[in-house]
């Protein structure tokens, strides 16, 4: 999508990478704070949640505005709306050269848009289970997980 991109590629998928990168950071850090609970850990959690309480709201912020911002510069419907405006009233607007050019910048924000809104309820979905299990974990009494006993050049080394 970035190669036949009017706007550029950067201008495509550096958005994209920048937020799903942190997207994925903050699930990995939800990740690890389910693990500490799961293995009655608890007290070591603030080490990933506080992390991940910042990544997740602005990761989740920059999404947002990505999407909605009503900035053509910034938001993807905005940029979309903007050369689908000029696409209705007869306008080629730079730096796209011709009405595909235009067509393309329509298509690729929307796509875009979707992306990122798909980035989004993966990690809301990623958190809301965690929460659940999370609660299920502090309801048992025993560690729901456990490191596993790892054998190293005929050596057994047990990670507790």
């Amino acid at each position: 999508q970035g190669v036949v991109d009017p706007l550029g590629g950067i201008n495509t998928l550096w958005p994209l990478f920048g937020i799903g990168n942190q997207m994925l950071a903050s699930m990995a850090l939800i990740l690890g704070t389910v693990v500490l609970f799961k293995m009655k850990k608890q007290r070591y959690a603030w080490v990933t949640i506080l992390p991940t309480v910042w990544l997740f709201i602005t990761s989740m912020t920059a999404g947002w505005q990505k999407i909605f911002h009503e900035k053509p510069s910034i938001g993807f419907l905005a940029q979309a709306n903007k050369f689908r405006k000029g696409l209705d009233e007869g306008v080629i607007i730079a730096p796209a050269k011709s009405v595909a050019d235009m067509q393309t910048i329509v298509f690729s924000n929307q796509i875009n848009a979707a992306l990122c809104a798909f980035f989004m309820l993966v990690a809301v979905t990623m958190l809301i289970s965690a929460f659940f299990v999370i609660r299920r974990a502090l309801r048992s009494d025993l560690p729901t997980t456990h490191e596993s006993v790892v054998t190293l050049r005929n050596k057994e080394v047990r990670h507790v």
